[in-house]
């Protein structure tokens, strides 16, 4: 005799109906799920993938996101714009604190920021297929954060202003070699998959003593 199951309780044959999500989830939902989709397989992948990994049609994936440039932006919005901590500058900025306090401050908040699995992957993807996405968020940083270390850098070392464009340039490279190290622990640990230093928040100490120790001297060498 066959026997009534609880309602509720599926039989394994008949799959339970997919509950419908309401269109700002569903939008978070694919925005995520791209996210990982595109640091996983790079820019150059299909959104008919995607939406296959979803578990959605491509039509209802464009319902949200036109093109896949429009998919693309949103990514770059919520990867490296929305995270942004806007007190950097002020931290960077604040001359009531040693220079090599506030850079240490700075570098071990970002590191936190920069040093994922998603973020670092994506930037890699993007300056191998999407040289857009890296170029607006360098010209940022430079202009926000490495311009102005020059400046507090020369303020608190008494070093001469750049007598010419060439010499600003040089001196926001060697700002930019001691920051991009920072940013190099995640690649040694999510592209190469090498060991990292255990202890990073010593390492920043260390890395900022050495570039207070050793860039004002330069400089000073060069323009004097």
């Amino acid at each position: 005799m066959a026997t009534s199951k609880p309602f509720g309780v599926h039989d394994g044959a008949t799959p339970p109906a997919r509950r419908r999500l309401a269109p700002e989830d569903r939008e978070h939902q694919i925005l995520q799920a791209a996210t990982a989709f595109f640091a996983r397989k790079g820019f150059d992948a299909s959104t008919r993938e995607l939406a296959r990994e979803l578990g959605i049609t491509q039509p209802l994936l464009y319902r949200y996101f036109p093109t896949k440039e429009a998919l693309v932006d949103r990514v770059y919005e919520d990867v490296f714009v929305r995270r942004w901590n806007p007190e950097w500058e002020e931290w960077l900025a604040d001359r009531s604190v040693s220079l090599p306090e506030r850079l240490k401050r700075y570098l071990k908040d970002y590191a936190r920021f920069v040093l994922r699995g998603e973020w670092v992957r994506i930037f890699i993807y993007a300056g191998l297929s999407r040289g857009g996405i890296n170029q607006k968020y360098l010209a940022r940083l430079r202009e926000r954060h490495f311009v102005v270390i020059a400046r507090e850098l020369r303020h608190s070392h008494g070093i001469p202003e750049p007598r010419n464009a060439q010499e600003e340039d040089e001196e926001v490279e060697l700002v930019w070699a001691m920051h991009s190290s920072v940013f190099y622990i995640g690649v040694r640990k999510w592209v190469y998959e090498l060991p990292t230093p255990k202890n990073l928040e010593r390492l920043i100490d260390m890395r900022v003593d050495a570039f207070i120790a050793g860039v004002p001297v330069v400089l000073k060498a060069q323009r004097s």
